[in-house]
């Protein structure tokens, strides 16, 4: 009888508890990705676009969510300039963004959005369920939230979608109970959450690596007796003293489809970064550019953050 007793107790302090965990696909971690590959330059201007749900639940509220985690996550890595959710999805609403990347013509409304890239993409799966056993001495119920989300990646310069990432994440949460004692509860929406972030997680390293694979670029916009007037400052890491080189652009080079795959470039010198304008501009300093037109963009010269 003792030992009947002592058994029972221990059931129930093993059993009344309540487990949750977000289950991930074996990819490596943005915080393993930021240790082994460390970015040294100034930020990217990255617009994320309102992500759509292609599912049949949720309405709004599933592409608000996963767009909001990876606004969050991207923005922990301090490698780019986020632009305002409000003004990238007043224009994003006037140009349409398909899967074949950005025509001609909506490359110039895109410039509007001063963005180096896209991110757009799509809810393309969503469950949640809750499966459970009861017996005369036990009873358990398990809930399952499952997100599944498709991002492309897109070179507003050119209109080319450079990635296309798919991302896949699940969250569960049990409760147990042993003679009546224990945990209970209706649906947890925070489990929804923990899904989209094992989601989002799942596709953020392969996205910080094609956005590191891209040269830093920013635009000279004036040309004055004082220097080079750029569309980059403190915002974006450009630091005084940085060393940029600069190119004049020239026409556009498409492949045999009419698409655009980059610009004929003449690089013209290199210059250093000797002020700020802004928050968001900067002077560059060069011996000579009397001679000088635009359009000129500037890189951030290979040797300047060694």
């Amino acid at each position: 009888m003792k030992f009947l007793t002592l058994a029972v107790c221990v059931m129930l302090l093993t059993s009344c508890s309540t487990t949750r965990k977000a289950a991930l696909e074996e990819k490596p971690s943005v915080q393993n990705y930021e240790a082994v590959e460390k970015y040294i330059g100034p930020r990217k201007k990255l617009a994320i676009a309102k992500f759509e749900n292609a599912t049949r639940f949720g309405k709004r509220r599933l592409g608000d969510n996963i767009t909001g985690v990876l606004t969050t996550e991207l923005a922990k890595t301090n490698r780019f300039t986020l632009l305002e959710r409000e003004r990238v999805d007043k224009i994003l609403e006037q140009v349409a963004l398909s899967q074949a990347g950005l025509t001609e013509g909506t490359l110039e409304q895109i410039q509007l959005l001063d963005a180096d890239f896209i991110l757009s993409g799509a809810v393309t799966h969503y469950a949640v369920k809750t499966t459970g056993s009861s017996n005369i001495l036990t009873q358990s119920k398990k809930q399952t939230a499952e997100v599944k989300a498709d991002a492309r990646l897109i070179d507003t310069r050119s209109g080319e979608i450079i990635l296309s990432e798919s991302g896949e994440g699940r969250a569960v949460k049990e409760f147990s109970k042993v003679l009546g004692m224990g945990s209970t509860g209706g649906y947890d929406e925070s489990l929804e959450m923990d899904a989209f972030r094992a989601a989002v997680n799942n596709m953020t390293v392969n996205l910080i690596r094609a956005l590191d694979q891209k040269p830093w670029i920013c635009d000279v916009v004036e040309i004055s007796d004082e220097g080079l007037y750029i569309d980059s400052g403190r915002r974006s890491n450009l630091n005084i003293g940085d060393s940029l080189d600069v190119y004049h652009r020239g026409d556009a080079v498409k492949n045999l489809s009419g698409v655009i795959i980059g610009y004929k470039e003449t690089h013209v010198g290199t210059g250093i970064v000797t002020g700020y304008i802004g928050e968001d501009g900067a002077i560059v300093q060069m011996d000579n550019y009397a001679n000088f037109r635009l359009p000129l963009i500037c890189k951030i010269h290979a040797i300047a953050r060694e």
